[in-house]
């Protein structure tokens, strides 16, 4: 899961230092540092990053289309 790699507010144990913390996710102006912050690019990014960023260190995890929507969901309430 996403608490491997970051840290995640009010998620007990997420305290990954690979990936950007996710706190604050939601009123960034891009995900990744490539993609406008905006539910689809969310979505895209969650669901196969190497795709939107062949170099990026976050891997394809097979989330499922509804899993994406629900992590993206989670994601707009880190504001």
């Amino acid at each position: 899961g996403c608490q491997s790699c970051h840290t995640v507010p009010g998620v007990v144990g997420a305290n990954g230092l690979v990936g950007p913390p996710l706190a604050g996710i939601a009123s960034r102006s891009y995900i990744a540092g490539v993609l406008p912050n905006a539910p689809d690019n969310m979505l895209a990014w969650i669901r196969d990053p190497k795709s939107v960023d062949p170099k990026t260190a976050m891997p394809n995890v097979g989330v499922t289309p509804s899993d994406a929507r629900h992590i993206a969901a989670y994601l707009y309430t880190l504001k």
